[in-house]
C-alpha cells in the first residue's frame, strides 16, 4: 500500500482581497495560491504593501475571506461561520513585530492570556504550562515582573511564549525580529524554530530580516498581491528557495 501524502497545514485558491468599494476599491491579494507544508517553516517576504500582513490575518482567522479559498488545518475559511473562525483561532498562535504585552501584567499573567483566548485558562495545570513555557523561553526567573522590568528581546520571548503556551498547530509570526538587534533577534528566531519543531509545528512567518534567512525551510516571495514563482525570486548573498 503506498504511504499517504501529508495533508499541507495552508492551502491557498485564487485568493482575493481588497479594500473599500465602487470607484474606491483596492485590491491587495490577487489571485493569491500557495500551500504551506506541515511541520515546516517558511518565510514570507516581499515589499511593504504588497499583501503580506492582510494574508496573514486572514490565514489566522482574523478577518472574513472576501474570494477564493483559504483551508488552515483542514477547515475551509470561506464563508466559515464565526463559531469556526473562533475554533481555527484558537488553533494558531501569534507573534507580532511588536509584543503587544500588558503594561500592567506580570510576564506571567501575559503568557497566561494566551490560554484565556483559548478558553483554558481554568485549567488546574494553568500555572504549570505557563511556567514550563517560560523555562523554554528562558524567562522562568522573570515570570513575576511587569513588562517595563525587562529587556526588548525578553519582552519578544514573552510575546512568543504567550503563542506558544496554548500548544498551537500553526504559529504564525508577523515580523517577530523587527524591533530587534541582529544577535537577540536571531536568539529569538532559533527559539521559535526549534520550539516549533520539538512540538511539531508549523511556521509561517513575515520578514523583511535578511539576518535570519538560512533559518527557514521555505522562502516564498510576494509582489503587487500575488505569490512569485519561485524562478522569479529575486536573488541576494543569503537568499535560498528552499532547504533540500
Amino acid at each position: 500500500m503506498p504511504d499517504l501524502l501529508p495533508v499541507p497545514a495552508i492551502v491557498l485558491t485564487h485568493l482575493e482581497h481588497w479594500y473599500g468599494e465602487d470607484s474606491l476599491k483596492r485590491p491587495v491579494l490577487r489571485d493569491l495560491n500557495l500551500t504551506v507544508e506541515a511541520g515546516k517553516t517558511t518565510f514570507l517576504m516581499g515589499p511593504s504593501g504588497c499583501g503580506k500582513t492582510t494574508l496573514l490575518t486572514l490565514i489566522g482567522a482574523l478577518r472574513s475571506v472576501m474570494a477564493g479559498s483559504v483551508v488552515v488545518l483542514g477547515q475551509e475559511l470561506k464563508g466559515a461561520s464565526e463559531a469556526v473562525m473562533v475554533q481555527s483561532r484558537r488553533r494558531a498562535g501569534f507573534v507580532f513585530q511588536h509584543h503587544n504585552l500588558h503594561r500592567s501584567l506580570t510576564v506571567l499573567q501575559n503568557v497566561r492570556m494566551g490560554l484565556e483566548v483559548r478558553g483554558e485558562s481554568g485549567r488546574a495545570d494553568t500555572r504549570e504550562r505557563c511556567m514550563e513555557v517560560l523555562e523554554a523561553v528562558g524567562l522562568a526567573e522573570h515570570a513575576d515582573k511587569r513588562q517595563d522590568q525587562i529587556s526588548g528581546g525578553q519582552k519578544q520571548r514573552a510575546a512568543v511564549a504567550r503563542a506558544l503556551v496554548g500548544r498551537p498547530e500553526l504559529l504564525l509570526a508577523d515580523e517577530p525580529t523587527a524591533a530587534l538587534d541582529s544577535k537577540t533577534g536571531r536568539d529569538v528566531m532559533e527559539l521559535m524554530q526549534r520550539l516549533a519543531a520539538e512540538r511539531r509545528m508549523t511556521v509561517l512567518m513575515v520578514t523583511h530580516d535578511n539576518r535570519i534567512l538560512d533559518i527557514a525551510d521555505r522562502i516564498v516571495e510576494m509582489e503587487d498581491g500575488r505569490i512569485l514563482p519561485s524562478g522569479q525570486a529575486h536573488s541576494g548573498p543569503n537568499r535560498i528557495s528552499e532547504k533540500a
